[in-house]
């Protein structure tokens, strides 16, 4: 079951779920919420990955994505203004690590999980906020990384704290987590996953 703009504040009146920043009206949809843009964006670094003679091999039963991303991902450089320009994928082969600007919580008490979608009017662009990942496991808690492809014709200005980027659906467990969430992801507030 998927929880209405009722059911959400229901949530987060309940202790249930939580949102931090608290979301204002304008955040709420009928069955989902807004989440903005945080200010913090990762990319593969291009210098690491890409010199004559080196070929970039990936064992994925070998590999841990913190160990990686400690090794090949680095800040993405911003505007003075704080914002970030994302260049179309036909110009620049890569995707950018984003994180949402607010924080969330699903008790897992309450037998909450949620997934992150994409939004229409940005989907029609071309933007694309997560790849493949879009769920929010019960028990999590942590900011949500975005894997945001532009396959827009144009330069987007990403700009944190102003750019709804995503919405946070609410789904309803038809029964109680059995276990605790196992994740390296819990308590995030880097798009690497890692604690600041």
């Amino acid at each position: 079951m998927i929880l209405s703009n009722e059911g959400i504040k229901n949530a987060l009146e309940d202790g249930a779920l939580e949102i931090s920043p608290a979301p204002d009206e304008t955040q709420y949809t009928t069955s989902a919420i807004d989440l903005f843009l945080g200010d913090e964006f990762h990319v593969w670094d291009e210098q690491r990955l890409k010199f004559d003679g080196f070929i970039p091999h990936l064992d994925l039963s070998q590999q841990t994505f913190g160990k990686t991303a400690r090794a090949f991902l680095v800040p993405l450089r911003k505007q003075d203004d704080g914002s970030v320009v994302f260049p179309p994928f036909r110009d620049h082969l890569w995707h950018i690590l984003a994180i949402t600007r607010e924080r969330v919580h699903l008790n897992r008490n309450f037998k909450l999980a949620a997934r992150v979608e994409g939004r229409s009017s940005l989907a029609r662009i071309g933007i694309m906020v997560h790849l493949t990942a879009p769920t929010i496991h019960a028990g999590f808690n942590g900011k949500i990384t975005l894997e945001m492809i532009n396959f827009s014709p144009f330069y987007l200005k990403l700009v944190p704290n102003k750019t709804r980027i995503c919405q946070l659906i609410i789904e309803q467990l038809a029964s109680e987590p059995t276990r605790e969430i196992n994740t390296t992801f819990q308590g995030q507030t880097l798009p690497s996953g890692e604690k600041k």
